[in-house]
């Protein structure tokens, strides 16, 4: 067991101590709430060859209990206190049987104990009955599904609930006659005569797993079977529309296609006995990689009819990014969740790689720059910004792992290595790691080490900036004499240097010349020969040494790269503009978008310019993906800084009922109906709405509907109750029904009302289904009621902990996001300071979520 630091150490020489001297309990250092990485190392050291035989009775109604029982197997090195994690109440536990027979044991600390003088070296089976708790269940009125991500196992069964104790799991069911069930092994038999009205479903064993990544669901579903190659896929689902249902074929041809491609990549072929996957209305992540049972929300698998590009896109990576799990994750997982990054930056790298084939038409370097550096910039800028390696002393904690960090920004490190390294050293590399890691645990340290031998670059050096330290380099840049300067400075004042290769671009009326400058290695100042330009008129530096046409024009980060804020100034925004109407590179053009963007946060450049700018420059745009970045910017400016709408309506209701392509005009919509505000855009909707004509050429969905009633209900309060309670009688699908019943009170014009809907949201029962969750304290937060909505800003964030304590691994950051993310005032943010001063020790992880949705109150108000 290695050691790395001195608690560690404490603890060792604890459990030392007490097994030398037989003493009856473990020692505190072990029992705490939560998994301690204490824990996590005595139990991976003294435990082994764990074997878990799980049976759930689950009744129709949910409001009656779930029942279980769990046989453990395992052995032990030596007569040790057996420590179980179960988070429940002592009532909850039955009883408990070791090696057969009854036995002494204590329920505490989220833990099962039973004394070392209890338990037999060498081979010992455990047999707990239970009641399960419902909060990892997600329970409905006609399914359920687990999620037990990342340490939420506890809460359904009893288990060693850490990643790097791999088992084997074999499941039985017993469900409704009516319904159907899926879990991670294959059905093996099935048995409806034993109980009356009931099934009793056998799954077979599966291969060695995480407790994270158990999984079943249970409920009337639909089931649909393809077939590739010998190869077969089930898809459940509950949608009632056909033209979503009929989907299916083609979700089921991208998981082929990206079990294919991984299969080749990896030379591994797929490393579980089954695919299937079940799709679900209200999940509340994307997917989630559960091996054989793959979980994924109906919201981004069943798309509108005339989907957008940026919706397809979506898919595929999805369905890419949770393949890629298989093998990232599932077949080689990580140790301790402090690497749970590790299997997120190649589920989402592999992803951007498989969808290449899948959209010959699309710019893929430009797909990779807009999906990964904006995300990742809007959280490494705060206050809140986090390194992608973060420390975890306990799991309870893990969920706060999660973010845009691992997410984003680690797929763009990745690229960097993988351009140090080149593609197939790479790809050597990554085979051996997971032929090394087979069906076991790795740490991102091992694969540094594998892949060192496949270069003769420091990655150790490397890695220690990009991957172990927060935040990102501010990068200026002038040209002096014949020379280009590009400095880089720390942020945060810790010196740092960023290792990378930034590339400039100095463009004329005839030209457009590019120079590289490497940073980080021997300082962080890098200077480099400008290209020799055209004579013309000259444009000098105060020294009078700079001499460059008068129409030049230095673009930075022009093949999007480099990560870090350039900063650029309002002189210079005249020409930036003209490039990013005319210069053809379309990857040039996304990566000024987004350093535009950037300033304007940071108010280099002044947002009545940037608007205008922007809105001269959106109706010209033909790049797909550049216009919906330029529309998302647009609407992100009018929201932060909100001037008169009439132009900002104008110009986006002429795209929507001008514009050549129909994913344009409904983009343009769907931000036209997010900003409008003047009596004329509020009648245009509201008339459209009431008789369902859509402009032409702009087809909407039933979900556009939706979220237009909503709007509507804050723009007209006089109409709300009329047209939330239309709205709800055009839904046919129950399940969008009973979300719409939740949701909309949260639009009421009465005060009371919304009232009634904040306190329900603070009781966790209410906040089972956290997307609908989320969804309606956004609407009580609306720009359009947040001098109101200030009062709930305290309470809300004081109900930060427990959200973490009961929802899942989004949700603190979906729920700040959803609190925050409407208010611009000052009084806002005297709310958010408040908090902090009254809670001076807050927990790091929590406040960085609460600081990274508050950044935009700062910027506005320092």
């Amino acid at each position: 067991m290695k050691i790395n630091n001195i608690k560690q150490l404490i603890a060792v020489a604890a459990i030392g101590l007490l097994t030398a001297c037989g003493s009856p309990a473990p020692d505190a250092v072990l029992l705490q709430p939560g998994v301690s990485r204490e824990l996590a190392q005595y139990r991976k050291e003294h435990f082994g060859d764990v074997r878990y035989h799980l049976f759930f009775s689950i009744p129709e109604s949910r409001e009656e209990a779930v029942i279980g029982k769990a046989e453990i197997a395992l052995t032990l090195r030596e007569k040790q206190p057996l420590i179980i994690d179960f988070r429940g109440e002592p009532a909850q536990v039955a009883f408990v049987l070791l090696n057969g027979k009854q036995t002494p044991y204590t329920v505490k600390d989220e833990h099962i104990v039973i004394e070392a003088g209890e338990v037999a070296a060498g081979e010992n089976r455990v047999a707990i009955e239970f009641t399960a708790n419902d909060q990892s269940l997600n329970r409905r009125d006609e399914f359920l599904y687990t999620l037990l991500v990342p340490d939420r196992a506890r809460t359904l069964f009893p288990c060693f609930d850490q990643p790097d104790m791999k088992s084997l799991f074999t499941l039985s069911l017993e469900v409704p006659a009516a319904w159907q069930a899926v879990a991670n092994g294959a059905v093996e038999q099935v048995d409806s005569m034993t109980v009356a009205g009931r099934r009793r479903i056998l799954f077979r064993e599966t291969e060695p797993l995480s407790t994270y990544l158990f999984s079943f669901v249970a409920g009337k579903l639909t089931r649909e079977t393809f077939s590739r190659d010998g190869r077969h896929i089930s898809i459940y689902h509950r949608e009632t529309d056909p033209k979503k249902a009929a989907q299916c074929p083609e979700i089921a041809s991208e998981v082929f296609d990206a079990l294919e491609w991984q299969e080749n990549y990896t030379g591994i072929p797929y490393p579980f006995a089954k695919y299937d996957l079940i799709i679900l209305p209200g999940f509340q992540f994307g997917g989630m990689e559960h091996t054989g049972a793959t979980l994924y929300t109906d919201g981004r698998m069943f798309l509108n009819e005339n989907p957008t590009l940026n919706e397809r896109l979506s898919r595929s990576a999805l369905i890419a990014h949770e393949t890629s799990h298989m093998w990232f994750g599932d077949f080689v997982t990580m140790e301790w969740f402090n690497d749970v990054w590790t299997k997120e930056v190649f589920a989402n790298y592999y992803a951007s790689q498989m969808v290449e084939p899948l959209f010959p038409d699309v710019n893929h370097s430009l797909n990779f720059m807009l999906d990964y550096i904006p995300g990742a910039y809007s959280e490494d800028r705060t206050a809140g910004a986090n390194p992608v390696k973060q420390d975890l002393a306990n799991m309870r904690d893990a969920g706060l792992m999660y973010g845009n960090i691992i997410y984003d920004k680690s797929p763009v490190v990745m690229a960097m290595l993988i351009r140090m390294m080149g593609k197939d050293a790479f790809r050597k590399g990554i085979q051996e790691y997971l032929k090394t890691y087979a069906y076991g645990n790795a740490t991102w340290d091992g694969l540094i080490s594998i892949l060192d031998n496949y270069t003769d670059r420091d990655l150790k050096a490397w890695s220690h900036v990009w991957i172990n330290e927060k935040g990102m380099p501010e990068i200026r840049s002038e040209v002096k004499g014949d020379s280009l300067i590009v400095t880089q400075s720390d942020p945060w004042g810790r010196g740092l240097r960023w290792p990378q290769v930034v590339t400039y671009a100095v463009i004329t009326d005839s030209r457009t010349d590019r120079v590289s400058v490497s940073l980080g290695s021997d300082g962080n100042v890098s200077k480099t020969l400008v290209p020799a330009l055209d004579a013309g008129p000259q444009k000098n530096s105060p020294d009078q040494s700079v001499v460059y046409t008068a129409s030049s024009v230095w673009v930075p980060n022009v093949d999007g790269t480099g990560y870090g804020f350039f900063r650029v100034g309002e002189e210079e925004l005249d020409g930036l503009m003209s490039v990013l109407k005319t210069h053809p590179d379309e990857v040039l053009r996304g990566s000024l978008l987004i350093t535009l963007y950037e300033n304007l946060l940071n108010q280099t450049i002044p947002a009545g310019r940037y608007m205008d700018a922007m809105l001269d420059y959106l109706p010209g745009e033909k790049n797909s993906l550049l216009f919906s970045a330029a529309l998302r910017y647009i609407g992100n400016c009018q929201r932060l800084y909100p001037s008169a709408p009439e132009k900002l309506e104008q110009v986006l209701w002429q795209i929507v009922t001008t514009a050549e392509q129909p994913q344009y005009r409904l983009q343009a919509f769907r931000q036209y109906r997010s900003i409008a505000r003047s009596p004329e855009a509020v009648a245009r909707l509201y008339a459209l709405w009431q008789d369902r004509k859509a402009p032409a050429g702009c087809s909407l969905s039933e979900n556009d509907y939706i979220g237009l009633s909503y709007q509507l209900a804050l723009l007209m309060p006089e109409k709300a109750d009329e047209i939330v309670a239309t709205q709800q009688l055009r839904i046919t699908n129950p399940d969008r029904k009973r979300q719409y019943a939740f949701i909309s009170p949260s639009v009421s014009p009465r005060k009371e009302v919304r009232d009634s809907v904040f306190a329900s949201l603070l009781v966790a029962e209410n906040r089972r289904v956290e997307p609908w969750a989320s969804a309606a304290l956004a609407n009580l937060n609306s720009p359009l009621r947040q001098q109101e909505a200030v009062a709930y800003i305290r309470p809300a964030l004081e109900a930060m902990q427990e959200i973490q304590r009961t929802g899942d691994i989004f949700f603190p950051r979906n729920w700040a996001s959803a609190l925050l993310g409407g208010h611009t005032s000052t009084e806002a943010r005297k709310e958010v300071d408040d908090f902090f001063a009254a809670h001076p020790d807050y927990p790091v992880l929590l406040a960085n979520k609460i600081r990274q949705q508050a950044d935009h109150l700062y910027r506005l108000h320092d």
